[in-house]
């Protein structure tokens, strides 16, 4: 019995110690054994402007704006050689990058069979001119015949509808000839214009057939930019306009003119395909991005300097300086460059306050 007692004993103190611990570690979690903070506010203080550190101003300015197309220097004459005929190809005598010039041979077609043709034609010419010449001895002669009244009206008739038979079979045997020898030089195709070949699409052995692309040439000496022009910008554009092209390629600016403006917007994009005119210049080439620069008016615009904008992660920001030299992060937003060294300031802060330069 008394072993019963002992064991329940040491139980029940078990369960009380267990109770006990939980109670601590409650009170603990709940703060019970922490320092308590008296509610109120307690004053941050604001960093000071230190000594002699770079101070710039936000201000406003006047500027002339310039909006962006973006587009591609294509040619403006720009041709596809194909054949005229269904032909085997015997050689090509360009390649792409070749400069060629108007009427420069290009390909070589087989012309075999266009010279059968026009042999032919020449045979049956030579037939209708000999049966031409009888046909006109023989009218001549029954001429003659009918006027000593030795052969009947009927006879003569009948040598001139041959003469005149045989005159007709010359004519058609002439035209015939005359298209077999043009048809012949359907075997040379040759350059429509001077330029360069951009692509060669065949090669010796295939089959050319009538309008399937062979080759590809531009004039380099007429390329122009084609950009879309948001609508609302194109109504104050006019042909002849000076307009500057920035090719990002070559880093290079050049001066071109509006030639032709597609009277046409396109509904998605709203805007009106325009065509500016540039001069040649050496690595200029159909395809290379460009930028046309189009003068949109004057605004006036926000100015921050970019030495005072400080960037965390996507976020940018500033440090103000205030009226008693204390500072004040500010988050901001900022647009396009502005002057030089300057970027366009479009929220966060307002002209004449003063920010801290970091550089």
């Amino acid at each position: 019995m008394r072993m019963l007692e002992a064991k329940w004993l040491r139980e029940a103190i078990s369960v009380v110690l267990s109770l006990v611990a939980l109670a601590v570690v409650i009170a603990w979690m709940a703060g019970a054994f922490h320092r308590k903070i008296a509610p109120g506010e307690t004053r941050v203080s604001s960093p000071q402007l230190r000594p002699g550190q770079p101070v710039g101003e936000i201000h406003s300015v006047t500027e002339n704006v310039v909006e962006t197309a973006i587009g591609a220097i294509v040619a403006e004459r720009r041709t596809t050689v194909s054949s005229k005929i269904l032909a085997v190809i015997r050689a090509i005598h360009v390649s792409a990058g070749s400069s060629v010039k108007q009427n420069d041979l290009l390909i070589e077609l087989d012309a075999r069979d266009l010279l059968a043709h026009a042999q032919q034609a020449r045979d049956t010419l030579a037939a209708a001119q000999a049966a031409l010449t009888q046909a006109q001895a023989e009218f001549e002669r029954r001429k003659q015949l009918l006027a000593q009244n030795v052969i009947s009206k009927s006879e003569y008739d009948q040598a001139e509808a041959q003469f005149k038979i045989a005159k007709a079979n010359v004519a058609g045997a002439i035209q015939a000839k005359e298209q077999a020898e043009v048809g012949l030089t359907y075997a040379e195709i040759r350059a429509p214009i001077s330029g360069r070949i951009v692509d060669r699409l065949a090669e010796p052995g295939d089959t050319a057939s009538p309008g399937q692309p062979l080759l590809t040439l531009y004039d380099p000496s007429a390329l122009r930019l084609e950009a879309p022009v948001r609508e609302g910008l194109v109504t104050q554009m006019k042909i002849g306009d000076p307009l500057k092209v920035h090719l990002d390629a070559l880093n290079l600016d050049v001066e071109g003119r509006l030639d032709e403006i597609v009277p046409q917007a396109e509904t998605a994009s709203r805007s009106v395909l325009v065509k500016v005119g540039i001069p040649r210049r050496p690595g200029i080439y159909t395809g290379l991005f460009g930028r046309l620069m189009i003068p949109a008016g004057r605004r006036e615009r926000i100015c921050i300097p970019q030495a005072a904008i400080s960037r965390i992660g996507q976020l940018e920001y500033v440090e103000v300086v205030r009226k008693d030299g204390t500072l004040e992060k500010r988050f901001v937003q900022t647009g396009a460059h502005s002057e030089q060294g300057n970027v366009e300031l479009l929220s966060g802060a307002q002209p004449g306050e003063k920010v801290v330069l970091n550089r």
